[in-house]
């Protein structure tokens, strides 16, 4: 049964933490570019792959197969080999430049199919067919050579009713052959009929599309050629040798895609790379590291990590705000001391005096003996506070300003602002009076 994320429950598990007994996603891990392998956000231990997930079923993604080589740099290289291909006929050497360029297709083509297992669904640089190529054609002619000896040999040897299971068996394993082959690199290991009974029995039935789709594209190049006659005869072979050379490479990302798919199975990690898939940095490591903190109720652990945090970016104001907004839920007096002049600094320099007044109406509510210190963060609220219609919040923060601060610089802006909050309220006149009152005296 597959295991779900235990901080995202609609989300499937990709790696398990065996020290924690916890299911991760992708979201949930520390992927960091130092750790060689996924690390657990809790533990710190290495995790165990469970696979990449939900995968599309690579029969439901033939829109986007047949897309696959629609590429600038792809479509360039089908057409000039294509044309290569169609001249080398009128070359000295024709056979050696035929395998050559037919040699630098098939390493392409594998190149596709292994770039596609590894995650990458846009087709490699081209530069992958350029060195090699002849060696890996020659590879393909042997192990063509090799099964049809086999084929000969069991009809030869053993009658021709075993002889036709056998050429019927080698047949069906031939993209298994193709699949070893782009993945191992190793002929030996490609024809190796446990390798091949492995990949086709961790697959299944699925693989069995794949035939069906080699069948399939085998016949429709076929009606091709057929119906090739009504080109001007300059261009059918450019044509037909373009048209098998697009095939191949999109049933080379199809067996691909497969092996991707099927990967737990055959035993190796690949993820979807590019897009929103692309590594992360320690940042929002960080911030997936905390979410996964909060959820397991480890406030503590949670709010160093975005105290950390807030130290490396402290003119981030959304990690700001995530920071107060816990501090606030937890209660936590000492570290509000510390960020409050410094975050609402941070909103006013953001042009957010708003968030001021509100958030410190909130301070006040969840935390009645929570008190400002500081006389310019007390005048910044009061002025902002003032500013949205409540006089009374400003009147509390400035009542007494001239005692608890006679040095500060702003005293005369930050007595008028009183006064001016106390005529707000008809039984505080004299309170005003007396305010205006001791600015006259400090300003003579």
């Amino acid at each position: 049964m597959e295991q779900a994320c235990q901080f995202h429950p609609l989300e499937p598990a990709t790696y398990l933490c065996t020290e924690c007994e916890s299911h991760s996603c992708d979201r949930c891990v520390d992927d960091s570019s130092y750790n060689p392998v996924p690390r657990c956000f809790r533990c710190n231990r290495s995790l165990e792959t469970l696979g990449p997930g939900n995968i599309e079923p690579f029969w439901r993604r033939l829109q986007q197969s047949f897309k696959y080589p629609l590429t600038t740099q792809s479509l360039v290289f089908i057409v000039v080999l294509s044309v290569l291909c169609s001249i080398a006929i009128y070359m000295p050497f024709a056979l050696l430049i035929y395998l050559a360029l037919f040699g630098s297709g098939f390493k392409y083509c594998l190149s596709c199919l292994s770039h596609t297992a590894d995650g990458y669904m846009k087709p490699p640089d081209i530069t992958e067919a350029y060195e090699g190529g002849f060696r890996k054609m020659l590879v393909l002619i042997a192990m063509l050579f090799i099964t049809g000896l086999v084929m000969k040999l069991a009809n030869t040897y053993l009658g021709s009713a075993i002889g036709g299971l056998v050429a019927l068996m080698v047949t069906l394993s031939f993209p298994a052959i193709i699949i070893n082959y782009a993945i191992s690199d190793n002929m030996i290991e490609s024809l190796n009929p446990a390798n091949i009974f492995k990949l086709v029995n961790s697959i299944g039935l699925p693989y069995g599309l794949i035939l069906a789709f080699i069948l399939i594209m085998l016949g429709s190049i076929a009606v091709l050629y057929q119906l090739v006659a009504v080109i001007p005869s300059s261009l059918d072979s450019i044509f037909l040798f373009a048209v098998t050379f697009y095939y191949a490479v999109v049933l080379h990302h199809l067996m691909g895609y497969m092996v991707f798919q099927y990967q737990t199975a055959l035993g190796y990690s690949a993820r979807l790379q590019g897009g929103a898939n692309k590594r992360r940095d320690s940042h929002a490591i960080a911030m997936a590291k905390f979410s996964a903190l909060i959820k397991a109720a480890e406030v503590s652990d949670a709010t160093q990590l975005l105290q950390e945090q807030v130290q490396l970016n402290p003119d981030n104001l959304a990690l700001n705000s995530r920071y107060f907004e816990l501090l606030l839920a937890s209660k936590n007096q000492p570290a509000l001391v510390s960020i409050v002049p410094k975050y609402f600094d941070l909103l006013e320099r953001n042009g957010r005096p708003d968030l001021i007044s509100r958030n410190y109406k909130r301070l006040i509510i969840n935390l009645p003996k929570f008190e400002i210190e500081d006389a310019c963060l007390k005048l910044l609220i009061a002025q902002v506070c003032f500013a949205n219609n409540d006089p009374k919040v400003a009147i509390k923060l400035l009542h007494g300003m001239h005692k608890k601060h006679p040095d500060f610089k702003q005293l005369i802006p930050a007595l008028t602002l009183l006064a001016e909050a106390l005529d707000e309220f008809p039984q505080y006149q004299a309170h005003s009076s007396a305010c205006r009152k001791m600015i006259s005296r400090l300003t003579s």
